[in-house]
This record gives C-alpha cells, structure tokens and sequence, in this order.
C-alpha cells in the first residue's frame, strides 16, 4: 500500500466519522478497501479506535431516536453496546465525582444533532463493512464473515472503566465542551495506534470472537541472595531449557579473538589495542576471561560507556539543546565507578536542582517543556521501559487498564517544578550569561488534561497506587522516586535488568524493549524475574549484574549462523533464545573511539577533555535534535552516505594510517626481522582482534604484492612502496563491515 493510499485512506475514515464524507468519498474508500488486504486491516483499526471514542460520544444522550438500522446493528454485534459501555463509564465518572471535592464547572451533553452525524457515519461505516462482507466473492474475501461484529468486540476489548482495579476513581470531569473534540485529517496517521488484529485474511470463528492478547502474569520467584556462581548457573539453566523446550542447539563457543574484541566493545567502549589482544591471546590462565571481565568492570572505560550509554538515552546526542552534556556524563561517570546503587542514581535524576553545572538536573533540564509532557513520557520509557506516551491523549488501544489518566497522573509529579530562567554577570569579563535553573515551587495543585470526548478531567499525582492529595514537606519528585522502587520486584528493576541484557547481547526481553507492559509477551519470565529479584537483593549492584551476564555460558557463544537454520531469529520478529550471540552495530562513540585505538591511541587518553570534545564534534555531524513529543533527534549515523564518507576519507581514518601520526602503524612497518606476513597479521589484529585465516592472507599478501609492483613501475622506491601497501591494507580493514560490527 504507498503512503499516499495509506493518507488518502485515513483521511476519508476521519471525514466519515466526522460525516463530512461525500459520495465520492464513500466509493473511493469503497475501492481503496477492496484492492488491497494492507488496506482493509488499516481500515479495520481505524475505524476501531473511532468506533471507541464515537460510539461513547454518541452514547452521553438518549437512544429513544437512535435509528432502526443502527440499533440492530449495535444489538447484533458480539460486545455489548455502546449505550450501555457508555453508562458504564458515566456511572464510573460520577463515582469519582462524588470522591472528590472539587465540583464541575459544566456538564452538557451533546446535542441530538451531533448524536445524529455521529451515528451516521457510524452506519455508513457498517455499512461499508458489509458491502465488502457480501460483495467479494467468496473464495477472494478478505474480511471476516460478521466484521460489524469484530469492530464491536475490538471497541469492547479496548474500552474499561475509569477505575484501574484498585477502587481508586481516576480522574475527575472538569468541565465537557459543546461539541467533541475534532482532530485534522493531516493528523490522523499518528493517532492510529497499533491493534492486534486477527489475520483478516481468513474467517473469523463467531463462537470465538477476538479477544486481548493475554499478557504473561509475573512469575512469582524466591527472593533471596544468590552468590554470583549460583546466579550464573540459574541463567545457564534457565536459558537451555527454553532451547531444548523449542528444540534449538546452541552453537559453540566463541574463540578468544571473537571473545575479547566483544567483552571490549561491551564493557569499555572500545576496541582492545594491539598489546591488549596480544597479552589475552597469549593467557594460558583457564579463568582468563573472568579475570579480564573483572579488570574491564574496575576501568574507568567501564564507568565512563556506561554513562555514555545513559547519557545518550536520558538526553540524546544533540547538542542543541540548552544543557551541559558533559556535566550529566561526568556525574553519570562517578555513580557507575564507585558503582552507586541505580536506585540511587535514578533517585538523583528525578529529584535533582541546580543549574546546568549540576549534572543530574540536566535529565529534567532538557525535557521539562510543553507541560512536561516529554519528561513524563522519556522518564517513563527509559527508566520504567513502559511507553505510556500513547495514553496522553486517548486510552490504550490494546491494553486494559492503562488509560489516559495514566499519563497525567505521572505527569502531575513534574508539575511543581519550574525551570527558572536568569542573567548573571561575571564579575570578571563584565558578560552577561544567561542560566536556567531547575527548581521546586512551593505551589500544589492537579494537572488538566482534555478527553478525545472533550471533557476536562483533573488528575493528581499518583503512582503505584499511592495518589498525593494534599501538599507535603517533600517534594513530588522526591515522592515519586520513592514510589517507583516500592515493593520487592518495582519495574524500574525490571526495566533496567532488561536495558543491561540488551546492551550486551543486542536484544532484550521483550521486543521492542521499552515497551514492557502486559500487552508485550516476555521471552524468558522466570529468568528476568530472578535476575531482578537478585538485582534488587543486591541493593542495585551494576556491576555485579553485569558480571553476572557476561559469565553466563550465552555470553561466550559465537556469532556465526547455525549451518541448519533454526527458531531463534530475533531478526525476524520472534523472541530471542540467545542460542548464539547476535551481531550489533557499533554505536557511533564505540566507532569514533575503536577508530581513536587503531590510530595508535590508549584507553586512558579516550578519557581526557580534549578527546571528549572532540569526540562530541565528531558526532555532532550525525545527529540534529528535532521537535517532537519526546524531544527526539534524527540520525544519519545508520548505513547513510555520511558515515560510509566519515570511514572512507574522514580524518580518523587518515590519522590511522599515518605513519606520522600512528606511533603503532610506524612500529609494524619499521621493525626490522619481520616479514610481510607478519606485518600483514599485526594489522589484522590492531583493527580487527584476531589474525588473518590462511586463505585471508593468501590473498592479502597477493593484493599486496600486486600493489607494490604498481608502485615501483612508477619509479617509487621499494620501502615506499611496501609502506604505502601495508598502509592499503590496514584501511582496507578499517573500513571492513567486521570492523564496525560487534560480534
């Protein structure tokens, strides 16, 4: 389907709902709908989600005029009506009401008018549906044989109460407007959420209409400390009887070259220099790789990826915005290497003040804009792994229970704090700065928020089931940081067990991997609950989750493809078995800084000011903030024009095969006693970890060979040539796929 049948489609559902649709309309739907099967599904889920806020709208009045056609309609789909979902509802609304003190302000219903050129564009579309049902012949249907009654059963699945199951009301109507809220039709494409829907390509069981996906429970565990040995045999255990369950072998283990280049590229960011692999390579020791797996957690490399990695998931890598990027990376820096427990560091982003000298403050600093509808939505998805931004504005189209009060409930803890902004003169240069500073005001009251229905609600801070009615002593972000590690197993546990295992193995849990809730199956429950049991019982210890993955046997598993393919491919969709050790890309700080070791650099001079710096000018190239609900960024750092142009001529790359400038190319090409294989196997492990295989070198050396005779045809000395050769062949590794994947 292309993108401009897809918005044609859209706008035409958004003018039939809203009964502006023309004749023309109606038939260019009509053949829209039956040319194409990505178009009936994409009809389907729109129309749900408008039958969902359309039908509740239309039923705030009376039924008494309701036509005939529409009420036998309503009557004869699976679900029950919308009258009586929507007096389910009104009667949930005036509960809440009565549970607080605040009064509305208005209360209208709609108007018999609006019911009217609602519930017509409903029967235009349930008659669309059947037009298509019927007039199909039967062999090429596409739809199911009673689709009225799969829109019902899809509205009824996604629609529930104000109460979340806990007694509690939520939210508390304001005020309802004359008329329901409209939306534009250029808009309609980013509304329409994601259903799961039966495949429309086959009939659709009527005694067995489409319900939720059902969500996998929690998995109860036995929450007491572990020693790390025992931890790593439940993940060895754990994962093999998921593989034997789905009848996939895992493939060997990993060779030290494969090994050490990832356990490198995972912990410190970077590559290992050439001295680095060559004393690895060499160990004998039989724990070698646990010895080198505790050294790289006690680095300063550990510490300052890891911040790298937060940093750019809390604020991004653009330097647009008004913040100090380095200032969040140094704090971030210090909490992992004195290893801060998370909960501490989570605790210090959320509650942090000051200016943008004061590293944590810059997480709120960059996000408390539109409302702090972004630092709701970002502080959500990254520390809780659960994307609650599609409930800002209507409920989850697919989840019972996470509604839109959800959101602004979240949302009301950041509403007390204010970003002051100021001008300060230094004393000195006589300049005027301007400064923004994060503060908490002493000011306490609810946020606002405005239904598809166009009813104003009211919504108080509130989070694990614990809803602040009255100002306190302790500031609401205070309080909600304290909430969010309540209980034994709290989901900022969870999602940051389920971040770590997909930075080192390139998938998670759960894909995608910030979407955690009930509606996204889990790939190994019992595994990622233990793992946060014990990561909980360990008082947040990082590094000690992390030494118990990369000690794990699937941690040490090679890359390469079984020769059978088999059920694990994440690649494809499915959940991951981690029979085997997926390749990454590397990220755009672990490509600068590999290119940084091959040009003969160290791991300590990564960390000084300068090469920061510079680091963050180099990636300022590949990355422009944009404005979005998130405060989003886009990337050309993915396959693009710009990287394969950054590689190939950029100035890491020259710097690395300068003899001037690469102390390490200079040593392989002028010590004396070593032959051109030789030289040729010191490249391949400086760039890639590992020596050439024999055939590799068979055909390097010829290329070679072959090169430095052009050369020499040209009246180049023989030493400048073999030089200039050897420089071809160590760029030619540089710029290899092996080099910018992790494997």
């Amino acid at each position: 389907m292309k993108p401009s049948q897809r918005q044609q489609l859209l706008q035409i559902v958004e003018a039939l709902c809203e009964g502006l649709a023309t004749s023309d309309d109606v038939a260019r739907l009509e053949q829209l709908v039956l040319a194409d099967p990505d178009a009936r599904r994409l009809y389907v889920e729109a129309m749900a989600l408008h039958g969902e806020l359309f039908w509740d709208a239309a039923g705030a009045g009376s039924t008494d005029s309701i036509p005939t056609a529409i009420a036998a309609t309503i009557q004869s789909s699976e679900s029950p009506g919308p009258s009586a979902a929507s007096a389910a509802r009104g009667t949930a609304d005036h509960k809440s009401w009565k549970n607080r003190t605040q009064k509305p302000l208005d209360w209208s219903p709609l108007d018999w008018s609006q019911h009217r050129r609602l519930l017509q564009g409903a029967f235009g579309t349930a008659a669309l549906l059947i037009l298509i049902a019927f007039g199909l012949p039967r062999e090429n249907r596409s739809v199911p044989e009673d689709p009225v009654g799969v829109v019902a059963a899809v509205i009824e699945n996604s629609v529930s109460g104000n109460s979340m199951g806990d007694g509690v009301p939520r939210g508390t109507p304001v005020m309802a407007t004359t008329a329901p809220t409209t939306r534009s039709p250029a808009t309609a494409a980013t509304v329409i959420p994601e259903i799961t829907l039966p495949p429309i390509s086959q009939p659709v069981n009527q005694q067995e209409p489409w319900v939720e996906p059902t969500p996998l429970a929690r998995v109860d565990v036995e929450i007491v400390p572990k020693t790390d040995s025992e931890m790593v045999r439940f993940i060895n255990t754990e994962l093999r009887r998921l593989q034997d369950a789905a009848q996939v072998k895992p493939v060997a283990r990993a060779g030290d070259a494969e090994w050490v280049r990832r356990v490198y590229l995972d912990l410190a960011g970077r590559i290992p220099t050439l001295q680095e692999s060559e004393v690895f390579l060499k160990e004998t020791h039989p724990e070698k790789r646990s010895l080198l797996v505790d050294s790289l957690l006690a680095s300063s490399g550990f510490a300052h990826h890891q911040a790298t990695v937060w940093t750019n998931l809390l604020v991004g890598r653009s330097r647009d915005m008004e913040i100090r990027r380095e200032s969040l990376l140094g704090w971030l820096s210090r909490q992992f290497r004195d290893n801060r427990p998370w909960q501490e560091t989570v605790e210090g982003l959320l509650a942090a003040e000051g200016t943008v000298e004061s590293g944590p403050a810059n997480f709120l600093l960059a996000h408390l804009n539109n409302q702090a509808v972004p630092a709701t939505a970002i502080a959500s998805r990254i520390l809780l792994c659960q994307q609650v931004q599609c409930v800002q504005c209507h409920q989850h189209p697919t989840v019972k229970g996470w509604e839109q009060s959800d959101f602004w409930e979240l949302n009301a803890f950041f509403q007390q704090t204010k970003i002051r902004e100021s001008v300060v003169l230094d004393p000195v240069s006589k300049r005027k700065t301007a400064t923004r500073e994060l503060v908490n005001e002493q000011e306490f009251g609810p946020t606002y928020y405005e239904t598809l229905r166009g009813v104003m609600m009211v919504a108080y801070p509130r989070y694990a089931g614990v809803e602040v009615m009255a100002p306190t002593s302790t500031p609401l972000r205070n309080q909600l940081a304290d909430l969010l590690f309540t209980g034994s197993r709290p989901q900022v546990a969870r999602a940051f067990v389920n971040r770590t295992w997909a930075q080192l193995f390139g998938y998670g849990f759960t894909i995608p991997l910030d979407d955690m809730g009930p509606q996204t199956p889990v790939s190994h429950p019992e595994l990622l609950e233990q793992l946060t049991a014990a990561f909980v019982a360990s008082d947040y210890d990082v590094k000690r989750l992390v030494r118990w993955i990369c000690l794990s046997d699937a941690y040490h598993l090679d890359s390469q493809l079984p020769k059978v393919r088999n059920a694990d491919a994440p690649e494809q969709g499915d959940l991951p078995l981690f029979s085997r050790m997926y390749v990454k890309p590397l990220t755009a700080e672990q490509l600068y800084d590999s290119l940084r070791i091959a040009a003969g650099g160290s791991g300590e001079m990564l960390l000084s000011s300068q090469v920061l710096t510079d680091r963050e000018l180099w990636l300022d190239q590949f990355y422009t903030a944009v404005e979005t609900e998130e405060n989003g960024e886009e990337s050309t750092f993915d396959g693009t024009l710009p990287q394969a142009l950054a590689m190939i001529n950029g100035s890491l790359v020259e710097n690395a095969v300068d003899l001037e400038k690469n102390p390490m190319l200079r040593d392989v090409l002028k010590t004396r006693g070593l032959s051109e294989s030789d030289r040729i196997r010191q490249l391949s492990l400086a760039a890639l970890s590992r020596y050439p295989s024999p055939a590799e070198l068979t055909e390097i050396r010829e290329m070679f060979r072959w090169t430095v005779k052009q050369r020499m045809d040209r009246n180049i000395p023989v030493q400048v040539a073999m030089a200039e050769g050897l420089k071809d062949v160590y760029w030619a590794y540089l710029n290899s796929s092996e080099f910018a994947l992790n494997h």
